[in-house]
């Protein structure tokens, strides 16, 4: 688990910003403005059944992710005009229909917020070899569902956990060789990245492991990625032997469409 001295050196080095700080999750790079892509599969969750002895609940939902570049602006970032980007990120979870998804009463996720370019450098450390785990952000908007739009009363994107199941991981445990990944969208070139985050506490303990297919055949540089999360319970007062799980959680996602006629679906917060 990220100690907090590394937490806080990321937080600052996301705040002060450099001309060397990295993208991380789910922004690789920046396509021409208007680039769209439409990432879909599956969010899976798995508890145990209400009695000792019965079998584990498992319920199954359908997912979209939309990632959009939808305008850019010249702003004030860290003291200097900056070339800056409108990125938007749509997310709908629920059961699939003939007409669409259903996602229930908590309706469709959009978040819109503008960055600076000189963010996404496809990197995963600083000059400092510190992991940036957050997107640093000029200004940005959130609407949740039939909700009016808000601002977002933040420097920094959090990708975890209402855009999506990946974690911010401090690092990779491993990277793969390019090889030929099949999706959707057709065959692309990509290379695996594997992460894990853990934390613990007296009562709970969780584990985060995903696995990001990078690109630069998909817009914003990612073909697929899968995340399990599993979370634990127990006794403020048991020994660590007595953790039980509680949940688990399993996502595919991978890109089924893109293109180059993005447009926002927030006009009026820029």
């Amino acid at each position: 688990m990220m100690s907090v001295r590394t937490f806080l050196l990321s937080v600052i080095c996301v705040l002060a910003f450099s001309s060397a700080l990295p993208a991380q999750g789910l922004i690789w790079e920046l396509p021409p403005d208007g680039s769209w892509v439409r990432f879909e599969g599956t969010y899976e969750k798995e508890m145990p059944g209400p009695q000792s002895n019965d079998l584990n609940v498992k319920l199954q939902w359908t997912r979209h992710l939309v990632i959009s570049s939808v305008g850019s602006e010249m702003a004030e970032f860290a003291g200097e005009q900056t070339a800056c980007r409108w990125l938007e990120f749509k997310t709908t979870t629920g059961k699939a229909t003939e007409s669409g998804i259903a996602p229930g009463v908590s309706g469709p996720r959009i978040y819109k917020v503008l960055i600076p370019e000189k963010a996404i450098n496809g990197e995963i450390v600083d000059q400092s070899k510190i992991p940036v785990t957050f997107l640093p952000i000029v200004k940005g908007y959130r609407k949740v569902g039939d909700r009016a739009v808000e601002p977002l009363k933040t420097n920094v994107l959090r990708f975890y956990p209402m855009i999506t199941m990946l974690e911010h991981y401090t690092q990779w445990d491993s990277v793969g060789e390019p090889a030929m990944v099949d999706i959707p969208t057709g065959a692309v070139t990509a290379q695996a990245y594997k992460g894990t985050f853990s934390s613990e506490s007296t009562t709970t303990r969780s584990k985060n492991e995903g696995t990001i297919w990078r690109t630069k055949q998909i817009p914003f540089g990612v073909a697929k990625w899968t995340v399990d999360v599993t979370r634990d319970t127990k006794g403020g007062t048991q020994p660590r032997s007595e953790f039980k799980m509680t949940s688990r959680i399993h996502v595919e996602m991978s890109a089924h469409e893109v293109g180059q006629n993005a447009e926002t679906e927030l006009p009026a917060s820029r």
